[in-house]
């Protein structure tokens, strides 16, 4: 009984596809049945609606003082569309032929009435193209095959047939398709390359069906052509050109098919049966003699510290001043640790700004909340952004939408620091942009903006710090060994270095105060 069970386990998981194509396969095996199943829902709808029609012409016919008694018939509910090719308005006309003579509709309605019939299971489009006289039907003696004649002949005059022998000569099998599926769609494509399936012969200048021929020569060769599988293509390919018909391209290829598939089945199952003999071999109380559990008894012959030949006394093991790389204890090396790996963490140092006078506004767009303006604190010595809890609340951000931290956080003076998650924002300033992860802290000033947020958004030049410009300061009271006053340092800097020009309410201050201190420093 278990074996049972784990054999239907098994073979429901052989039979879920993992490779790419075989899912894309499946995929479009389960949209041709939906397809299937709402064209007969359709028709299905057709049918009920088609009865009215029915009963209502029967009526009109007792009315006038017939005496006929009343049936149902169906009318076409599935419309021909206005951008239809040849090969499906030829599907559309089948379906519409087999549903009148089901109905028996042709012996029953007048000509205006099978007129009114094929009008209700056209486009509107095609109703107006009518209507207009495009199409040149004459109402009073045109019957549906010959309305349906000229409407085939208008398709084609609008259709270049160029495009759909293109489409037939590069036209291949795709993968998964059947050779049956594989040959009636080019016999659909053929159809509507616009070849005479029975032109006069050039040379008994009569319709002999030479046309027929050529057209078997061209599916012949398009279907050899076109196989994906080259082993079955090297089979057809053996057989002698004189002796390589359509009709035998056809039996080869679908007796190789199905023995590939055969072969493929019978392989499955027999890996299927290895399974559970595997499985099976096993019994309570017996010592397995497969390759691992040798293994494991030489385990149990080893070092648990070193790794070599077990040691008579324990102190006698080389390894026991030895640091472990990965757990960090002493005792044992690190291919012998049974302890979890260390995940390894960036440690991001987050800077100090002492004044809180030089906030810069910026437009953050942080998380999938919208784009605000928020005050943030250049910090060049951050290696991080950084955002608090309450600020991210304010933007419209919720802290359970974080991603999980793993990053390790300390503050100037290497104090590790709380990370409750991290977020992604986009800075813009000026026309610039920088996208960055914001580290959320449950307590802080504010936001800090890392050196090399300020460098993308244009705060501080790139490779900050170098000099950037040298400046002459002179003042009036220079000639009198008196230093210029910090006001008019900082005025002389913003004309000197247009880089930091006040604008859009950024403060420039903070660099002017930090050249004015390193001068006095």
């Amino acid at each position: 009984m278990p074996n049972t069970r784990s054999e239907g386990a098994m073979k429901e998981e052989d039979q879920t596809p993992t490779d790419p194509v075989q899912l894309m396969m499946a995929m479009m095996k389960e949209m041709k049945e939906e397809a299937k199943r709402r064209e007969d829902q359709l028709m299905r709808q057709l049918q009920e609606q088609a009865q009215d029609f029915a009963a209502a012409l029967q009526r009109n016919r007792g009315n006038a003082g017939g005496s006929t008694k009343s049936k149902k018939m169906d009318v076409p509910v599935l419309k021909c569309p206005e951008d239809i090719n040849l090969a499906d308005f030829r599907d559309w006309q089948q379906r519409f032929a087999d549903y009148t003579e089901v109905q028996k509709i042709m012996e029953e309605c007048t000509l205006s009435g099978r007129q009114s019939l094929l009008r209700s299971g056209l486009d509107p489009a095609w109703t107006k193209l009518w209507s207009t006289g495009i199409l040149e039907i004459d109402d009073r003696k045109d019957d549906i095959n010959d309305i349906i004649k000229k409407i085939l002949h208008y398709i084609r005059e609008h259709r270049n047939p160029l495009l759909d022998r293109k489409e037939f000569l590069e036209r291949n099998q795709h993968a998964g398709e059947s050779i049956d599926v594989y040959y009636s769609a080019l016999k659909s494509i053929d159809e509507s390359c616009g070849y005479d399936v029975n032109p006069t012969c050039k040379v008994c200048d009569d319709a002999c069906g030479h046309g027929d021929e050529l057209q078997q020569e061209r599916l012949r060769d398009r279907l050899i052509c076109g196989l994906k599988d080259q082993a079955i293509q090297q089979k057809v390919l053996a057989i002698p050109f004189k002796d390589l018909t359509l009709k035998k391209a056809l039996e080869v290829c679908r007796v190789e098919a199905a023995s590939k598939e055969t072969q493929a089945s019978l392989n499955k199952s027999e890996r299927q049966v290895n399974r559970l003999k595997e499985r099976s071999s096993y019994k309570k109380g017996k010592i397995d003699n497969n390759p691992l559990s040798k293994s494991a008894q030489k385990a149990d012959e080893r070092c648990s510290n070193c790794g070599r030949k077990k040691h008579q006394k324990p102190d006698q093991c080389w390894a026991r001043d030895k640091d472990c790389n990965n757990c960090g204890k002493t005792g044992h090396l690190k291919h012998m640790c049974r302890s979890e790996p260390k995940k390894e963490v960036n440690r991001m140092t987050i800077g100090q700004v002492k004044t809180s006078d030089d906030l810069v506004k910026i437009t953050a767009k942080i998380g999938n909340a919208d784009h605000q303006e928020v005050e943030w604190l250049p910090d060049t010595g951050a290696e991080c952004d950084v955002i608090t809890a309450d600020c991210l609340k304010k933007v419209g951000t919720k802290v359970k939408d974080l991603r999980k931290d793993k990053a390790e956080l300390c503050g100037p003076d290497q104090g590790r620091l709380k990370s409750l998650g991290k977020v992604t924002a986009t800075l813009e300033r000026e026309g610039m942009k920088y996208k960055t992860e914001l580290h959320v802290l449950e307590k802080g000033t504010g936001p800090i903006l890392s050196k090399a947020g300020c460098i993308a958004l244009g705060l501080i030049p790139t490779g900050w710090p170098h000099v950037v410009n040298k400046l002459s300061l002179s003042s009036p009271d220079e000639g009198q060994g008196q230093s210029p006053p910090g006001t008019m340092v900082q005025k002389q800097i913003i004309e000197r270095v247009p880089q930091v020009k006040r604008q859009n309410g950024c403060s420039p201050w903070w660099w002017c105060q930090k050249l004015e201190r390193m001068s006095q420093g």
